[in-house]
């Protein structure tokens, strides 16, 4: 009977080193170990072995099946394996080919324009900083001197994130998706290592109509430094040199008083319009962009609040800060001469095949 299992043994390695499919493997799996196994065909003469025999030959028999077992396992995996090697091998690609490199990719005109910006600022010492795109309502509203009762909220109708997650939370503690990139500037002047000289690009999202110049998910950049006795003169001459850099040297810029919850005193900045450049004056055409009156609103800047240096534990005595924002969108359309800014985010090859 040992002699019958030792064959067995043997007979099932040879037939499985011929295996080249799971197929194969199953049809030899069924054919030793199934319903018609082989190994069952030889224990049914264990009825006439003595006692003593039919414990050796069923200890012997079931050690022999688990061999059998996992060679089948092992085989399968190697099937698996040498499966994925042919595939690997007929779709190898041989990377010392010369492949033509011409219109495979473009920039986007938005990436174009944030890198140039980045370019700007790195050139005036500023570093580039970075928050997230999901905020609490501490960091978007409350640290900036925007309570929740306070009317300026109600220009920002906010992207706020699913009430399971937010219902047990704190009014100062919900999420939302952020509405403008300054929460990552009270992020940085938290971190208390002053002096700060930052530029902040990012997404952010507001609930918009939308036309020419207003989109509901777009892309601000704003700047910030915090330093001893810095003015509004040095706001200037900042953003001067900057608008001079991004949009040549004949751009013309207006700055109009306005009010903003974080700062004192605060300002819109427009900016003569690069797209009809003031021929609607000529040809009486309107401009979608600038609404036929040759200013864009571009920018925004201020001198950063008191309260807000205070919430973050910088002493107003002793430092102030200004700041800008802007829209990339804006200034993308306004330098390559784009319509409309709603255009970026429509899929349009041939807009982007341009640049």
């Amino acid at each position: 009977m040992k002699a019958k299992l030792e064959q067995l043994k043997k007979e099932f390695l040879e037939q499985l080193e011929k295996v080249n499919s799971a197929e194969e493997l199953k049809e030899l799996e069924n054919s030793f170990l199934g319903k018609k196994w082989s190994l069952k065909e030889i224990l049914k003469w264990i009825k006439d072995l003595s006692i003593e025999d039919k414990k050796t030959i069923w200890v012997e028999a079931n050690i022999l099946k688990n061999e059998l077992l996992e060679n089948i396992e092992k085989k399968a995996i190697e099937l698996e394996e040498q499966k994925y090697k042919d595939i690997e091998k007929q779709e190898e690609i041989d990377v010392s080919l010369d492949f033509p490199q011409e219109d495979l990719w473009h920039k986007h005109p938005i990436s174009i324009t944030s890198e140039l910006l980045e370019e700007i600022f790195i050139s005036l010492w500023f570093k580039i900083a970075d928050g997230p795109q999901i905020e609490t309502e501490k960091y978007n509203f409350d640290m900036l001197n925007i309570p929740d009762n306070h009317p300026a909220r109600d220009v920002w109708d906010t992207f706020w994130i699913d009430d399971e997650i937010n219902k047990d939370r704190k009014s100062w503690d919900k999420y939302l998706l952020r509405t403008h990139t300054s929460p990552v500037q009270i992020r940085e002047m938290l971190k208390g290592e002053l002096p700060i000289k930052i530029i902040v690009p990012g997404r952010v999202f507001r609930y918009e109509q939308e036309d020419a110049r207003h989109t509901s998910n777009f892309y601000q950049l704003e700047w910030l430094v915090v330093w001893e006795w810095v003015s509004l003169a040095n706001l200037k001459w900042t953003l001067s040199t900057v608008m001079k850099k991004l949009l040549w040297d004949k751009t013309e810029i207006r700055l109009r008083p306005s009010i903003f919850p974080f700062t004192e005193p605060s300002a819109e900045i427009d900016v003569s319009c690069q797209i009809c450049n003031g021929t609607w004056k000529v040809w009486k055409e309107n401009c979608k962009m600038c609404s036929a009156t040759w200013w864009v609103e571009l920018l925004w800047a201020w001198m950063v609040h008191p309260k807000v240096l205070q919430w973050a534990w910088i002493d107003p005595e002793k430092y102030s800060g200004f700041a800008f924002g802007m829209w990339i969108d804006r200034i993308a359309a306004q330098r390559f001469w784009v319509s409309s800014s709603r255009m970026f985010y429509q899929s349009k090859l041939k807009l982007n095949e341009q640049f």
